[in-house]
């Protein structure tokens, strides 16, 4: 997932029920509020190395909605986890 000019590209994905995963996200933005990734729901917040791959680890998932975004919500995105 690409961090850059406020959004999160792909801001939707979806990712199979019951298994572990890893996302990787790539920032290019250098503003402060582009640092930050939360995910509320999984207890996860993360800072995003500038110009530099980061992998997050997701747990396996019940299926369902996740929304993730950065600390002012400003940058947002869903998780959508499906059987």
């Amino acid at each position: 997932i690409t961090v850059e000019n406020g959004t999160y590209s792909p801001a939707r994905i979806k990712v199979p029920a019951g298994k572990a995963i890893d996302i990787k996200f790539m920032r290019k933005d250098p503003t402060p509020c582009s640092e930050t990734l939360l995910i509320p729901e999984l207890s996860i917040s993360e800072t995003l190395p500038l110009n530099k791959l980061k992998s997050i680890t997701l747990p396996a998932l019940q299926a369902g909605e996740y929304a993730f975004h950065c600390q002012m919500q400003m940058y947002r995105g869903q998780i959508m986890v499906g059987n």
